[in-house]
């Protein structure tokens, strides 16, 4: 007996009419007809919702489909796999239904992730305001635009970007090199950071005490109360 057929019989053994049955499955009573006919197939998720309602499962409603259209959408060995299931009991099947669904999860959060990482992402660019010598004004006031860094697992950590503004961070970071921040309100000692003092912003190495450049022409910068950290390098557009 095919799917069709089988269902129609659990409908009306559940004592629901066509009507009965769809409302509490969620379709329109048209769409059942089709089911019940054969000329339509529903999808897992509405197969899940029948099955609820109707209190069957799919070894009731699919038991025979081996022999008809629904089968030949399976390969042998997924046959095979599908027959080994159904002689398990229902403590196992269900061992399987959780690896499965773990599984299934797992692979869409990856595709997902591969996705995300193969199309560019926007974030705001402030300009050449971050300074890598004696200072510049902070961004509060200044209307960024936005640019276009590749996806990847560094660069999807930062939250905007700035410029570089003087040579101070040679050899690390040269001036008007487009730096990659995280905001974030400390960083550790020896990571690199967007750091504003008296009005000004720097990037420099956190180095404790002080604010320490990578040029030696340039002195250390004292770490006060009045230093404030605007977030961490986390990388470099290109």
């Amino acid at each position: 007996m095919p799917f069709n057929e089988r269902l129609k019989e659990a409908r009306i053994a559940a004592g629901y009419t066509q009507e009965q049955a769809a409302d509490k499955i969620g379709i329109a009573k048209s769409t059942l007809a089709g089911y019940e006919t054969g000329s339509r197939e529903p999808s897992i998720p509405t197969v899940e919702k029948i099955m609820q309602v109707l209190s069957v499962d799919a070894n009731f409603l699919y038991q025979d489909g081996m022999d008809n259209t629904f089968a030949s959408s399976f390969s042998i060995q997924e046959q095979d796999h599908i027959k080994k299931y159904r002689s398990l009991d229902s403590l196992d099947k269900k061992a399987i239904d959780v690896l499965l669904d773990t599984l299934s999860k797992r692979q869409s959060e990856q595709a997902a992730e591969f996705i995300q990482l193969e199309s560019p992402m926007l974030i705001p660019y402030y300009g050449r305001i971050v300074s890598a010598g004696t200072g510049q004004y902070v961004f509060d006031d200044i209307p960024p635009e936005m640019i276009e860094v590749e996806s990847n697992h560094i660069n999807m950590q930062a939250d905007f970007a700035v410029g570089v503004n003087g040579d101070s961070m040679e050899p690390t970071y040269k001036d008007r090199d487009v730096l990659l921040i995280k905001k974030q309100p400390s960083v550790n000692i020896g990571e690199i950071g967007i750091f504003m003092i008296d009005g000004e912003a720097f990037v420099k190495e956190f180095a404790g005490e002080f604010l320490k450049s990578h040029n030696d022409k340039y002195e250390d910068i004292l770490v006060t109360d009045q230093t404030i950290c605007l977030g961490k390098v986390v990388g470099k557009h290109i």
